[in-house]
């Protein structure tokens, strides 16, 4: 007599939800005492009314040792489409760097990079921020793109030059890792200013408009796509609390099978090939010869339950695959990383 054992495995790929990282400014001053100049001409736009400035430079301080921004205008600088901007972006390093209090923050960071995009003959704002309730404002920059009209970018990273500063894979509660090997952190933004709401931004990777419409719907996917993650993760706990069930069940039937396998094999060589047997002995063998058929009736019960769970688990890694597939499908459009807004912005300068 022969069995086959059945053991049933499953393997289950956990999906996590992503990661979320602050963005700040540590400090934004104006030697003059006002965080931004008048004299501006005020402009009324889907952003809300904001101030404009001409040929100006921003009285804003890199540094407490007083050094201010200095925009270097190009003269031949044009503005650029949305798939020019984002091209430039992806080449320009500026958002790689580390975030230094002391020396260099948001306003280095918009300095830079403006100056960064007029060498490169693209036409650049420096921005500048202040929330309500906040004494600190931040920087950043806009551009006048040709066909999807002004768009903010924000390329200040998180990152910190202390500890030393070591570029990660990912960006995980605003510490570096340690991945074996470095790689720049991506730190372009798009950014949704608009006086009376939050601050926010979307990295370039799956930000896809400028307008702030579009951030409260990328807000809204985020939230379904946490909503999602968790339901998947009771369900997938739930699965593999029955994967465990039934690979104990396995086990005991394998352990059972074997048992009952050493048994038809003693039962066997005490049988000895004989044929006949004279009682005692017949009765003695035909009640063992029961107990095995009854063993063996049970052992098929217990592996027709196990195919049918096996079946059943199938069934359900099937449909949890699907699931995670567009989960990961939605996390998509979510990026692998999720900035947290800086506060209500309350009002906004631009200088061109």
């Amino acid at each position: 007599m022969f069995i086959r054992k059945v053991f049933f495995s499953i393997l289950i790929v956990l999906v996590a939800s992503s990661a979320v990282m602050p963005v700040g400014c540590g400090f934004i001053t104006d030697g003059a005492g006002s965080v931004f100049g008048d004299g501006g001409e005020e402009v009324a736009g889907y952003f809300g009314a904001y101030i404009i400035y001409h040929d100006r430079q921003p009285r804003h301080l890199k540094s407490p040792s007083g050094e201010s921004a200095q925009l270097v205008n190009n003269q031949e600088a044009n503005d650029p489409t949305w798939q020019e901007l984002m091209t430039f972006l992806g080449v320009d390093t500026t958002d790689q760097k580390p975030y230094v209090v002391d020396s260099y923050s948001c306003v280095a960071f918009a300095e830079e990079l403006h100056n960064n995009a007029e060498a490169a003959g693209i036409r650049a704002a420096f921005v500048g921020v202040q929330f309500e309730d906040r004494d600190v404002g931040h920087a950043l920059n806009a551009f006048q793109t040709t066909d999807r009209g002004l768009v903010f970018i924000d390329c200040t990273s998180p990152v910190r030059s202390d500890p030393a500063y070591r570029p990660i894979r990912e960006l995980d509660n605003g510490e570096t890792g340690d991945s074996g090997v470095a790689q720049a952190v991506g730190a372009d933004k798009v950014a949704y200013v608009e006086i009376g709401k939050e601050y926010g931004v979307i990295s370039i990777e799956v930000a896809t408009f400028p307008e702030y419409s579009f951030y409260e719907t990328y807000l809204a996917g985020r939230e379904q796509y946490r909503l999602d993650v968790e339901a998947f993760n009771r369900e997938l706990e739930t699965y593999n609390q029955m994967v465990d069930a039934y690979n104990q069940g396995v086990e005991f039937y394998n352990q059972a099978l074997e048992a009952y396998e050493q048994e038809v094999e003693e039962y066997n060589e005490a049988l000895g090939g004989r044929t006949v047997l004279p009682e005692p002995e017949y009765s003695y063998f035909q009640a063992w010869a029961a107990e095995l058929e009854a063993s063996l009736a049970a052992l098929m019960a217990i592996k027709a339950e196990l195919e049918s769970e096996q079946l059943e688990l199938m069934l359900i890694q099937a449909g949890l695959n699907e699931w995670q597939m567009a989960i990961e499908t939605a996390a998509g459009g979510i990026g692998d990383v999720n900035w947290l807004p800086l506060g209500v912005v309350a009002s906004i300068k631009v200088y061109w």
